[in-house]
């Protein structure tokens, strides 16, 4: 979803599989984290339900970069991690900006079919129960109904809300990636430096927007995002002074 740092490494607790013939690597460090968003959580299933969530929906969007960037003849694998993942590729020969866009596009894509999907559940149980049918009544009045409805709940926010957030022209986010192709159309220095630029006042408004919101990880982290574009900046400013 979002890749705030390099290639966490191997170890020897990753877990290995493949989705679609594409290479999938988890580090442990994804778990844990997922562990401590979910710590506020006042059930156990719940927090279990909670990082199955946000696992199935990272690696949804990442499969969407995944699956775009294959789709041009260049094998990705996926590693989940940290605060999210990415999906890695080595584009070869008919790379263009366009293609570029597109896959840096492709995961937030990919999230907001799987946002639809949980939609359209989610209105046939409320359908079932308004038309009292048993499987909905039963299901909706059992334990396992209310873990259901939490699960509708966390795939909707991280879905909809956090794949809308990750479109910001923040760099490294998607939208930052989408905005840095988009203003770098000639490779120049001052689009590399206006992408960054933009991506500095984008990530601070939105660290004063999870600020407001009492959202202070959130915050936190674009703030962390509005001083990394700053140093991305003044790195290239210094390249065609």
């Amino acid at each position: 979803m979002m890749q705030l740092m390099g290639d966490p490494g191997t170890t020897q607790y990753d877990l290995r599989f493949s989705v679609l013939g594409i290479p999938v690597r988890v580090h442990p460090m994804f778990w844990l984290v997922g562990l401590l968003l979910g710590s506020a959580t006042p059930e156990l299933s719940l927090v279990v339900i909670w990082v199955g969530c946000l696992f199935v929906s990272i690696l949804v969007h990442e499969l969407g970069h995944a699956l775009a960037a294959r789709s041009y003849g260049w094998p990705p694998d996926i590693v989940l991690h940290g605060f999210g993942g990415f999906a890695r590729y080595s584009p070869g020969h008919g790379y263009t900006r366009q293609r570029a866009i597109w896959i840096a596009f492709a995961g937030p894509l990919a999230g907001f079919g799987l946002y639809a999907v949980v939609q359209c559940a989610h209105l046939w149980l409320l359908a079932g129960r308004a038309e009292e049918q048993p499987w909905a009544i039963n299901l909706l009045s059992s334990n396992a109904g209310a873990g259901v409805l939490f699960a509708i709940r966390q795939l909707t926010f991280i879905n909809l809300f956090w794949g809308l957030v990750n479109l910001m022209p923040v760099f490294p986010l998607d939208g930052g990636r989408i905005c840095f192709e988009l203003c770098n159309g000639r490779g120049s220095y001052s689009g590399q430096a206006r992408a960054y630029q933009i991506g500095m006042m984008a990530a601070g408004l939105m660290a004063l927007y999870f600020a407001n919101l009492e959202m202070y990880l959130a915050a936190l982290m674009f703030g962390s995002l509005a001083y990394q574009n700053y140093q991305f900046y003044s790195q290239t400013k210094r390249g065609y002074q």
